[in-house]
């Protein structure tokens, strides 16, 4: 008579299986695309390489600055609708195929400055949206100079803040990038995992609205790749400190300001967009329909406020100069 097979080989023939299922989805449903070659420039900035996207106009010109995670193209409803003005969307240190890994609120600060420079920037409208927001405010506080604009895009201040949650999670994606942890969990396991939670995330930025399929497949074939990875973990773990040193700053920012908030944002709750505003002198909120990602949901929004700091900033250059006494 045959022998009955044990509770425990049983248990482990199990394991063996679930563990083989997972490997054959890692492979198949989990697999991430192909990363897409590089469009748009390359400057060297303090070390790094910076991609940008430009299209040549008048001045002031618009920087925007993407979120965490993001790319340049994450403006590419907006853009289009800035007709005769000068824009440059960068991949912000870490992200997309600008130099990668984690690189820290100053370090952003820096390269943000090093861009303008370099590319001959002197009067700018800043646009930030989420975590680019929070840098954009960083920004007007340590830089103002040439900065005629801010455009906070559901910009992650005032109350907002990383969740346990979020950082245990970004703790434990700064583990899985590891040397060969890394090699070893694309192999069995992680390409699944980083794509389950990326489209789970995706919904809950984009909700109510339908994600976007351009934005979720960037994200898929660029973010989630490493280098890009390690720069989320490394912002998510600082992002609170970050935004504890921003908030301190606000009521002196002199800047003319427009809060653009999701009434229905998840990621960044509608009172703390108020709150912003709130915050800054001046500044002028627009409460729109829909969740966080308002650079695609409500983008003539955005650009219509981007023209009106730029416009309002040209023409008090332009009585500044009338009134200059003439040069003999």
């Amino acid at each position: 008579m045959r022998a009955r097979p044990s509770l425990g080989r049983a248990i482990l023939y199990l394991l063996m299986l679930a563990i083989a299922v997972i490997v054959v989805l890692n492979w198949t449903y989990g697999r991430l695309p192909t990363t897409p070659h590089a469009t748009g420039r390359f400057l060297k900035v303090d070390g790094l390489n910076i991609r940008y996207l430009e299209t040549p106009g008048a001045e002031p010109a618009v920087l925007f600055l993407h979120g965490q995670p993001g790319t340049a193209e994450d403006f590419e409803r907006i853009a289009p609708l800035l007709a005769g003005r000068r824009t440059i969307a960068i991949d912000r240190p870490g992200y997309g195929f600008s130099s990668g890994g984690y690189h820290d609120y100053k370090s952003q600060l820096a390269v943000i400055s090093g861009v303008l420079s370099r590319l001959g920037v002197h009067r700018v409208v800043v646009a930030g949206h989420s975590y680019g927001g929070t840098l954009a405010i960083g920004y007007a506080e340590t830089r103002p100079a040439g900065l005629v604009g801010l455009v906070l895009l559901d910009a992650a201040a005032t109350c907002s803040h990383v969740s346990g949650y979020e950082r245990v999670q970004a703790r434990l994606v700064k583990a899985l990038e590891l040397p060969v942890i890394a090699q070893v969990a694309d192999l069995t396991f992680s390409q699944l995992t980083r794509k389950v939670l990326a489209e789970s995330a995706e919904k809950e930025a984009f909700s109510p609205d339908p994600v976007d399929p351009r934005h979720q497949h960037r994200l898929l074939s660029i973010n989630l790749k490493h280098g890009n990875l390690e720069a989320y973990a490394g912002e998510a773990l600082a992002a609170n400190g970050v935004i504890r040193q921003i908030n301190s700053g606000l009521s002196g920012i002199a800047t003319p300001t427009v809060v653009i908030q999701g009434s229905k944002d998840k990621l960044v709750h509608p009172q703390c967009g108020l709150a912003l505003a709130g915050d800054i002198h001046g500044a002028r909120t627009e409460l729109v329909s829909g969740g966080h990602m308002t650079p695609y949901t409500h983008a003539p929004q955005a650009a219509a406020a981007i023209q009106e700091l730029a416009a309002r900033a040209a023409a008090t250059q332009r009585r500044a100069a009338a009134r200059a006494p003439a040069r003999g």
